[in-house]
């Protein structure tokens, strides 16, 4: 129904293998006037070494859109990825 908050994080183990992450963050009436916090990995996904703020990207819609949730997403937010900016 209404929108969704993203997170988003990459890291990477070792020297070869990079992952990146996104969870879905939204607000749930369950009655009138009774709301509840629900968290959700939306994906995950490797990514190779050279994972920069485009190829970040890319990953981020392809799991959005995967879900079906691209319309939705008011707000993405990502604490550690150098490359946000270019991300979004």
């Amino acid at each position: 129904k209404g929108n969704v908050n993203a997170t988003c994080d990459a890291w990477q183990a070792g020297n070869v293998d990079g992952f990146f992450a996104v969870t879905g963050h939204w607000i749930e009436e369950k009655a009138p006037m009774q709301w509840e916090i629900q968290s959700s990995l939306l994906g995950f996904t490797k990514v190779n070494n050279a994972h920069n703020g485009k190829r970040l990207a890319g990953a981020l819609f392809k799991i959005l859109d995967r879900v079906g949730i691209t319309h939705k997403v008011s707000s993405v937010y990502s604490y550690r990825l150098y490359h946000t900016h270019i991300l979004l």
